[in-house]
């Protein structure tokens, strides 16, 4: 059995060698109930992409109205936009190099992704309406960016400065570059931090307590600088994402035979609840501005697709 924790973050979940662990989709027919702290079914889901190609990253604009992927439909990774209301998908990115893990400019204008070209990374910044992008200042850091966001008010962006696969440390820099903050773990490796709604806290997962064996789930107190572990479990948690209101957090979880689900938990990392029951991987969770739906990447008929995940109130 392939070792799920020795290569490259979000690739060592959902790569294609992962597909032979699985056996064929589920299809989960759940209901969540949103607006108290037990989750119970998701009522249905939707494949929002269904191509013989890898889409996966996917988020919701802050409008609601598109959704940003990377696919590697063109025959290399490329970011794309899919507008909700029609399927219509616009190709943003084309060159011949991989462009990898989108995500958006609060203010939906811009997209900030990673363009890796010879085994370097560097963060482009992707004007929307002039389709212009510009790279980001990354002089202050000697290691690999890798899954940065920007903050809530655009001001700041967070990132995992990569040096290997068992050493990353969490960085917050301003627009011009700068180290505005660094967590720094020990030598361990700490990855994907997600800002809280509010702007204070970064919600990320790492190994600095479990020996580089486990990856478990942590919120970093931006102001106070201190950590809390939400997650205490014999396998590996990744992948958090706050809710829009910051009471829930969805998270990955990998079962005992290293099947990945999706989990919800307080944002305390309380009531951890498990709502996907699928024979293939499910991962990559991201929140809808009104919170009642998910995005994930799943493993569906072949491939990796974008699927979103309905949630009603009970």
């Amino acid at each position: 059995m392939r070792d799920l924790v020795n290569e490259e973050l979000i690739e060592l979940y959902i790569s294609e060698k992962f597909n032979m662990f699985y056996c064929k989709a589920l299809i989960p027919f759940l209901l969540i109930n949103l607006m108290s702290q037990d989750f119970s079914q998701i009522r249905d889901e939707e494949l929002i992409t269904q191509r013989a190609s890898q889409d996966r990253y996917a988020s919701y604009s802050p409008d609601g109205q598109r959704i940003l992927f990377e696919s590697d439909r063109s025959g290399n990774w490329d970011i794309f936009i899919m507008e909700l209301y029609n399927k219509n998908i616009i190709q943003l990115t084309t060159e011949e190099n991989d462009q990898r893990r989108p995500s958006w400019h609060p203010n939906g204008d811009r997209v900030l992704f990673e363009s890796i070209l010879d085994d370097e990374t560097r963060l482009l910044e992707l004007d929307l309406s002039g389709k212009e992008s510009k790279a980001i200042d990354l002089s202050k850091l000697s290691g690999q960016p890798v899954f940065a966001s920007y903050s809530p008010d655009g001001a700041s962006i967070a990132l995992s400065e990569k040096f290997s696969d068992n050493h990353a440390e969490i960085v917050v820099i301003n627009i011009s570059g700068d180290i505005v903050y660094r967590y720094k773990n020990g030598g361990y490796r700490s990855f994907y931090p997600k800002w809280s709604p509010s702007g204070d806290e970064l919600v990320f997962f790492s190994r600095h307590e479990t020996d580089n064996a486990n990856d478990e789930i942590y919120i970093l107190d931006l102001d106070g600088h201190s950590v809390k572990r939400l997650t205490n479990r014999p396998y590996h948690n990744f992948c958090p994402a706050w809710s829009p209101d910051g009471s829930k957090i969805a998270f990955v979880s990998s079962m005992p035979d290293r099947r990945p689900e999706i989990y919800v938990m307080n944002s305390d990392g309380s009531n951890q609840l498990r709502i996907t029951y699928n024979e293939d991987g499910d991962t990559l969770p991201s929140w809808s501005v009104d919170g009642k739906k998910l995005l994930i990447t799943g493993y569906r008929k072949g491939n990796f697709e974008i699927v979103q995940l309905s949630l009603e109130a009970g």
